[in-house]
């Protein structure tokens, strides 16, 4: 008797998420579908001194599969007043490509291989690690929405990126989470323009977004190296985000040593395929 094969799961919007590997607790990924089967990845990491990293990337969505040709080293950051975005460099240092089995597990193999790197890669079994208000993604345990429900609450509309263009080279990374609740991932820099990500769970309040504490991590080695044990969590500060559809403002308090207080002048770098925000 012929075995039926079920459909190959395909792509959809609602892959929008943060995901990791259980056995790599401490780094991970927000990955963003974007319109167009294009995709965009942040890959929060160390390096091989037990320091925080990042890698970005643009990538090509097939099927069930999305291919990063070209991950990104960004590097001459500064944090705060001193940043200056002619110095920032964008250098190729691998790729990656993302395998979907369904809406909650994946595969990511990766290659680095450059800016003096010598040549590595790996595998990783992804698992999702947050869910968004919208968009959602669907499967035999969660079925489409009915068209008719309650609509779209308007905080879901804030997910995707946002960058100061005074300092492009550095951002945020804001998910939705629910209607009160929402992930944010700050790309960016120490005063010695060391590479640097903070994360927190904020609480939604009208345009605001309040992150009471950030926090940030050290310890952890790269690729085969990494242990979880190793990975230290400490407070680095408070991040509040005051959002429209495409503007907005950040204001930050760190508590971390070397790191000034400010604000930025934030523009939407990306939306989500799913999403639309009305016109300027």
């Amino acid at each position: 008797k012929r075995q039926v094969l079920d459909d190959p799961f395909v792509i959809e919007p609602g892959i929008s998420a943060a995901w990791f590997d259980i056995d790599r607790e401490g780094e991970g990924f927000m990955l963003e579908i974007l319109a167009g089967d294009r995709a965009v990845m942040y890959w929060f990491t160390y390096d091989s001194e037990g320091r925080q990293d990042w890698y970005v990337a643009e990538g090509e969505i097939h099927g069930n599969r999305i291919v990063f040709p070209e991950m990104l080293n960004v590097s001459g950051g500064e944090f705060g007043p001193g940043f200056d975005p002619e110095k920032v460099v964008r250098t190729p240092v691998g790729l990656a490509s993302f395998t979907w089995i369904s809406c909650n597990s994946a595969v990511m193999d990766w290659v680095v291989d450059g800016n003096g790197n010598a040549r590595r890669s790996g595998r990783m079994n992804l698992t999702r690690l947050t869910d968004l208000i919208s968009p959602v993604c669907h499967d035999e345990g969660n079925p489409p929405v009915d068209p008719g429900a309650s609509p779209l609450h308007e905080s879901a509309l804030l997910s995707g990126s946002w960058y100061d263009p005074a300092h492009s080279g550095e951002g945020y990374v804001l998910q939705i989470l629910s209607s009160e609740r929402a992930l944010v991932y700050w790309f960016s820099y120490d005063g010695d323009g060391n590479r640097r990500w903070f994360f927190g769970v904020g609480a939604i309040s009208g345009q605001v977004i309040r992150f009471e504490e950030m926090f940030t991590t050290s310890g952890a080695l790269f690729g085969d190296d990494f242990d979880p044990d190793a990975v230290a969590l400490s407070p680095w500060g408070s991040l509040e985000l005051e959002l429209e559809c495409w503007s907005g403002q950040a204001r930050f308090e760190p508590t971390e040593e070397g790191f000034p207080a400010g604000e930025l002048d934030l523009v939407r770098l990306t939306i989500l395929d799913g999403l639309s925000c009305p016109e300027q």
